[in-house]
This record gives C-alpha cells, structure tokens and sequence, in this order.
C-alpha cells in the first residue's frame, strides 16, 4: 500500500506587486510577466488560491502539510479552511493559524506543541516561521500516520537547531512507525546542523529527496527560478520513498505561480 505525502508554504498573504515595489524583487511570479505588477480586483490571493487548489488536487495527496496559512489579520480568512473546502478534504490547523495538515481521510486527532525554546519564540513573534509544530494522527490506508508539521525561522541557525532538538525530543516518544515529518525548514545547504539532528537524533530521519535523487539539488524557492532547497520530506525507517517530485512550478496565463516556494510530494512504501 503506497502512501502519497507532501508539503507546501502556500504563502497566503503573498503579493508579487509588493514585493516588486518594496523590494524590488520578484516572488511569486515569472520575472516579466504581468504578474509581476498586477493587482487584481479582491486582492491577489483570489487569484492564487485556486492554483494552489489545482496543485493539490492534481497531486492526490493523503496526506499534506501547509505553512504560512494564516491570513494574518487581513480578513481573508485561513488558506487551511479554504483549501480544504475546495479540496473536500479534512483539515487541522493551529490556534495561531501558521500551519495546517489537509487529508482526505479521517484526521484521528491533532495537536499544536510548543517550542520550548525562547529564540524560537521570538522569531515567530517577529513573523518568522513557527513557535509550535502540529502534530496530527490520520486514519491513513494501511494504518494510522503521525503527520508533523514544522516552519523554522530563516533568521537564526541557532533558533532553527533548537527547533529541531524539541522536534526529536517530541516525535521520540511517539508510535515507533509510520512518521512523516515535514515543512519549510529555512535551511540552506545539505549538512547543516539542523538538518543532522534529524538525522541523527534518538528516532532517526530519511530526508526523502536524495534518496530518490541524489543528484539532483531539489531546489524549492524562489518558485520562479529555484535556488535554495527550503522545503523536506522527512520519513521513519519503516517508511520507504519510491517517488519524490516537486509541486507547483506552472504558473498561469499572467504569471502567477501558486506560490513563492514549490511543493514536495513523496510516494511512500512500507518497509520489509
């Protein structure tokens, strides 16, 4: 029985115009493109969300992780509830809205645990990823799946190691199969230390890309020409990637992208 799980940072209060204007910079859209510019009538997210939707649906997943989800005060509501209202699927979010978990099977039960790290907290006071992780249990064919969910800072190493060691602390006290960890984890670079504290913590990791392509970098950001790989799949032992491919890299007749980042989408296995 194959199980298919992904992530993606849906960039819910994104707008390319803005950045372009501020920045100078062009996210979320092909460089040139109207896109670029473009502020369409009910604001950009209208236009985004049903790509993002298209995405998802195409990919037929059982199991998907959002960030930045919230609609961060700006009445549009949370991209979780829409998303899963188009997709009819079940979704569990957080009770700050960061992050949500999308299934089209039974969502047993789920549960937003804090950081108990400060330098993590002050980043997500400032806007920078999450001070929680979600954790949820879904009905998944085969059994039952410990989803989790995390967004690190892009700020501070520190804050991002940090993160990771309560991840381990945490998901080494649950069911010994079936773990899917993933999000935006802001890491750049293969060896960084966060990224082998998963790997090599109490319950070790498989980060799901280099095992399928190891020669590939899987870069996930920015959508329009990817450079950094800031998005992972990461397994259980007892779980095994036949197929991993990125999400998201069309963009519309204008320009649009769904997102500033491409998604991560793993087919998975039991292992022998």
């Amino acid at each position: 029985m194959h199980l298919s799980v992904g992530t993606f940072n849906v960039w819910r209060i994104g707008e390319p115009w803005r950045y372009a204007a501020d920045r100078n910079i062009v996210r979320g859209a092909v460089a040139g493109s109207a896109a670029v510019t473009m502020r369409p009538e009910g604001g950009v997210w209208r236009r985004r969300l049903p790509l993002i939707a298209d995405v998802l649906g195409r990919a037929e997943l059982d199991l998907v992780g959002l960030q930045e989800v919230a609609d961060e005060g700006t009445g549009g509501g949370s991209a979780g509830e829409a998303l899963s209202a188009r997709l009819g699927m079940n979704c569990a979010d957080q009770p700050d809205g960061r992050l949500a978990v999308l299934s089209p099977h039974k969502i047993r039960s789920s549960v937003a645990v804090a950081l108990p790290t400060g330098e993590a907290s002050k980043e997500a006071e400032s806007g920078y990823g999450s001070a929680s992780i979600l954790h949820a249990v879904v009905a998944t064919p085969g059994g039952d799946t410990n989803f989790v969910v995390a967004h690190w800072s892009p700020r501070s190493a520190s804050a991002r190691t940090g993160a990771a060691r309560a991840l381990v602390d945490y998901v080494a006290r649950l069911a010994e199969t079936r773990l899917v960890v993933v999000g935006d984890l802001n890491t750049v670079g293969p060896e960084a230390p966060e990224l082998e504290v998963l790997r090599q913590g109490a319950r070790p990791l498989i980060d799901a890309w280099p095992t399928i392509h190891p020669q590939l970098p899987g870069y996930t950001m920015p959508s329009h020409d990817p450079v950094v790989r800031l998005d992972y799949v990461f397994l259980s032992r007892d779980l095994v990637p036949v197929e991993v491919r990125l999400l998201g890299g069309t963009p519309d007749r204008d320009g649009f992208y769904a997102s500033d980042h491409l998604g991560v989408q793993a087919t998975v296995r039991p292992g022998s």
